[in-house]
């Protein structure tokens, strides 16, 4: 079924993966090789990748030739990973190598893991610590739901989202921007419409407000302002989430 080692040259490790293992033999071997617990989900009616909102996870006791665009049964692959990649470009990989929707979770397995860490990081990462929006990220998401969802899941913090410039499409914060309205959609303030590629918004609460909201730029082009739920005064930047939440 299987035939991949960990191989130390350079860092890498890799996986033989073949379209008569199990789902569940699969993700039991993803984290053997990777130390890193991975979810599988289900192709869509039209044999296309899903993961996230928007997919289902797939049966312990499918094949990964039923979950696959690309391995067949009889067939097997190989995949490649740095410990040193960035936890969406694995769950990249894994669609363009493997073909197969997934998600990488943390270490402890209750939470999806922050896109924008490495492998390496995030297992030194506490899933307490990371919360994922209740909302569906899609075309038709609003700023107003957007915002419920992160003032539910951070209690105490609040969030405004700014507008991006009609003459470049970028992100303009402070004096000279502006916030959206509750009824603009997400993906017209969404810089380069980067929050199409997701479909979990996941917040780590033990970052400072200042990586927040650059995460936030740079994984889901959203310019944010992160605010006290009462009062609506701006967050010092060098405090983290889980401080202002408990203050």
């Amino acid at each position: 079924m299987f035939g991949g080692l960990k191989k130390m040259l350079f860092g890498i490790l890799e996986m033989q993966v073949s379209g008569d293992t199990l789902v569940s033999e699969f993700e039991n071997e993803f984290l053997r090789v990777f130390d890193i617990p991975i979810r599988v989900y289900n192709l869509s009616k039209e044999r296309k990748i899903q993961s996230g909102a928007g997919g289902r996870r797939a049966s312990k006791d499918a094949l990964i030739s039923d979950v696959s665009t690309i391995i067949e049964k009889g067939k097997s692959k190989k995949i490649s990973i740095k410990d040193t990649e960035k936890v969406g470009d694995v769950e990249k990989k894994v669609e363009s190598t493997l073909g197969i929707g997934v998600q990488i979770l943390c270490s402890d397995g209750k939470g999806f893991a922050d896109n924008n860490k490495t492998l390496k990081e995030i297992k030194d990462i506490k899933s307490d610590d990371l919360i994922s929006l209740d909302v569906a990220v899609n075309s038709s998401t609003t700023v107003n739901a957007f915002t419920k969802a992160f003032n539910k899941a951070c209690k105490g913090v609040s969030v405004r989202v700014w507008c991006l410039t009609k003459s470049t499409g970028k992100i303009m914060t402070g004096a000279r921007g502006h916030f959206a309205s509750p009824e603009t959609l997400l993906k017209d303030v969404s810089e380069d419409n980067k929050i199409a590629q997701h479909g979990v918004i996941v917040i780590n609460t033990a970052d400072q407000v200042k990586v927040v909201k650059k995460t936030f730029a740079k994984m889901y082009g959203l310019g944010i302002e992160i605010v006290t739920a009462r009062g609506g005064q701006s967050v010092d930047d060098d405090l983290t989430i889980r401080n202002v939440r408990k203050g």
